[in-house]
C-alpha cells in the first residue's frame, strides 16, 4: 500500500510499524482491578487488525484513584502477568503496547474508600465534596505513578502514557479553569505544571532512561479562561527537556462524566485538534501524535504529509472496526463509526463495545 499511513517511524529508537495509534478508551473490563480475558481479547483484536501502536484504556495508578472495580490498576494482584500476555501477543503481530496511567480526580467511584481529593475544593457530580489535595497527598500519588510505571515495565509494556487530559487529576492542575490554588501548585503556567513535572520525574526515576514515557496532553480546554497556547507550548518544551518521548495532543476538558467541551466529529469536520498538534510538532523534536476525528484515510494522510506530526490516533472508529488499518489498505471508504459515543455506555457489556454494531448484530 503506497501510503504514508503504512510507513514506519521511531519513538526513541523503538520502531512503530505504521502511523496508526489506538488511542486510550476506557475498557470497563477489569475484575477488581485485574486484567481479564475480555481486556486481553480487545487488544488482541487491535493487534490483529493492523494497528502499530496500541495504548490501553486508562489504568488507575492506585485502586482508590479509579472509577471502580471495573477499572484496571497495576496495583492489582497478577497485573504484570496479565499485561505480559497482552504485550507478547501484540509483539507477535509486530504491534507495540503502551499503558495509559491516570488518577481520576473528581471522577473516582462514589463507593466507600475511593479518593475524594482534587486540585481545589469542589463538589463532585454525585454531590460529594472533594478537598484540595495536600502536598503530602500529591507526593503519594506521584509515588503511585512511579510504582505503576515500574509494574508496567515488568509486565513487558513498551512504555506508558501519562493521562494529563480530559478533566482527570493531572489535567485539573494544568488548567486555569479548575486550578485556583494559591500555593506552589497554582497561579502561573510553571506552577500549574509543577504536579505534572513531578509525576514525570518520579516515573523516570523509577523506570530509567530507556523505557518510553509519553503523555496525552491537553492543548486547549475549549472553554472560557482556557489554558493559553503559549502556556501549552512552554509546557511541552519543558517536558521535552526532561526527556518525554512522545506527545499525543488532545483538547477539551470534561467537568464531569456527562459534560465535555469536546466538539462533535463529522465527515465534513474531521481532525478538530490537528492544528494544535501541528503547533506542538513545530515546537518540539519528539514524535507528536494527533488524536480525534479521523474518519477517512485521506484526512490522516493530509495531516501526515503537510505537517511534522508523526502519527494519527483513533479511538471510537477502532471500537467498531478493530481491523480498520488493514481494511484501509484495500477499501478506503470512511470508517463506519458515526461518532455517537454510545460506546461509552458499555458497562453492562463488561468491555467497551460499539452499541450500533451490537444492535445490528442482534
Amino acid at each position: 500500500m503506497n501510503s504514508i499511513l503504512y510507513t514506519p517511524y521511531k519513538i526513541d529508537g523503538l520502531e512503530i510499524k505504521n502511523r496508526f495509534t489506538a488511542s486510550a478508551v476506557f475498557e470497563y473490563g477489569a475484575d477488581n482491578g485485574k486484567i481479564t480475558g475480555k481486556i486481553k481479547k480487545r487488544y488482541a483484536s487491535l493487534a490483529d487488525g493492523g494497528t502499530g501502536m496500541i495504548i490501553s484504556g486508562m489504568h488507575a495508578v492506585r485502586p482508590e484513584g479509579g472509577m471502580g472495580p471495573f477499572n484496571a490498576t497495576p496495583k492489582a494482584e497478577g497485573y504484570a502477568e496479565g499485561l505480559k500476555e497482552i504485550t507478547e501477543y501484540a509483539h507477535k503481530q509486530a504491534a507495540k503496547f503502551f499503558v495509559q496511567l491516570c488518577h481520576c480526580g473528581t471522577s473516582t467511584s462514589s463507593a466507600e474508600g475511593y479518593d475524594t481529593l482534587a486540585v481545589c475544593e469542589t463538589k463532585g457530580r454525585d454531590g460529594r465534596t472533594f478537598h484540595a489535595a495536600t502536598e503530602e497527598e500529591l507526593k503519594r500519588i506521584e509515588e503511585d505513578f512511579a510504582d505503576s510505571a515500574r509494574i508496567c515495565q515488568q509486565g513487558g509494556a513498551d512504555g506508558i502514557e501519562i493521562h494529563a487530559a480530559h478533566g482527570y487529576l493531572v489535567n485539573t492542575f494544568l488548567s486555569p479553569v479548575t486550578n485556583h490554588r494559591t500555593d506552589a501548585y497554582g497561579g502561573n503556567a510553571a506552577n500549574r505544571a509543577r504536579f505534572l513535572f513531578e509525576v514525570y520525574d518520579a516515573i523516570r526515576s523509577a523506570v530509567g532512561p530507556e523505557f518510553i514515557v509519553g503523555i496525552k496532553f491537553p492543548f486547549n480546554d475549549l472553554m472560557e479562561n482556557s489554558i493559553r497556547p503559549e502556556d501549552s507550548l512552554w509546557t511541552c518544551r519543558e517536558l521535552e527537556k526532561r526527556g518525554i518521548d512522545f506527545i499525543e495532543v488532545t483538547s477539551g476538558i470534561a467537568m464531569s462524566r456527562e459534560s465535555s467541551s469536546t466538539p462533535r466529529v463529522t465527515l465534513e469536520a474531521q481532525a478538530p485538534f490537528a492544528e494544535y498538534a501541528r503547533e506542538v510538532a513545530d515546537a518540539v523534536s519528539v514524535p507528536v501524535i494527533s488524536v480525534c476525528g479521523y474518519r477517512t484515510p485521506e484526512a490522516a494522510e493530509k495531516v501526515l504529509t503537510e505537517t511534522k506530526i508523526s502519527a494519527v490516533s483513533l479511538a471510537r472508529p477502532l471500537i467498531r472496526e478493530p481491523d480498520l488499518p488493514n481494511r484501509w489498505k484495500t477499501d478506503r471508504s470512511p470508517a463506519k463509526c458515526i461518532s455517537c459515543s454510545h460506546c461509552f455506555r458499555s458497562a453492562a457489556d463488561g468491555i467497551v463495545t460499539c452499541q450500533v454494531e451490537k444492535a445490528l448484530n442482534q
